[in-house]
C-alpha cells in the first residue's frame, strides 16, 4: 500500500537488532515517537537525566521529505533522522523501511558516547497491521 506525506512514517517498525519505533501522527507536520530497546522498554537518555525515549517530538517537512525526531530538547539538535524507502535495496527482501541516522552539531562531540544507547543503526521494517502489540 502506497502512503504519502507523514503517513509513510506512521506505524510500528522493528529493526533486525530488535529495536522498535512507534510513530503516531499528531498533526500534518508533527508526530510523537517512541523508541524502544529489544525488550520493548524505553531507553533512558542519560544526557537528559534519564528521560525515557517516549513521546519524543518529530517534525516532518513535506517539501524536503525529511522526518526528524528530537532525541534531546528542541534546539539542542541531537536528531534521529529517518528516511523512508519503499523498496530498500539493502534489505534482503527489498521491503518498505525507515533508514536511521543520528545527527548533531559537530561541536557537541560529547554526544558521541550516547550513540550506542540507540543500538546499531539497522533499518526498521514496518510491522504487520494485524500485530497491534509492539
Amino acid at each position: 500500500m502506497m502512503r504519502y506525506g507523514i503517513a509513510r512514517f506512521v506505524g510500528s517498525w522493528v529493526s533486525a537488532s530488535g529495536y522498535r519505533l512507534r510513530i503516531k501522527k499528531v498533526r500534518k507536520d508533527r508526530a510523537s515517537v517512541d523508541l524502544l530497546d529489544p525488550r520493548g522498554a524505553p531507553i533512558p537518555r542519560s544526557y537528559m537525566k534519564g528521560a525515557p525515549s517516549v513521546k519524543m517530538i518529530a517534525r516532518y517537512d513535506d517539501y524536503n521529505g525529511t522526518f526528524e525526531v528530537d532525541l534531546w530538547e528542541r534546539g539542542k539538535e541531537f536528531i534521529l533522522d529517518l528516511t523512508h524507502e519503499y523498496n530498500y535495496e539493502l534489505d534482503p527482501k527489498r521491503r518498505e523501511v525507515l533508514v536511521p541516522a543520528l545527527t548533531r552539531y559537530e561541536r557537541d562531540r560529547f554526544l558521541d558516547e550516547y550513540y550506542s544507547l540507540f543500538g546499531p543503526l539497522d533499518h526498521f521494517v514496518r510491522r504487520k497491521a494485524q500485530n497491534k502489540t509492539l
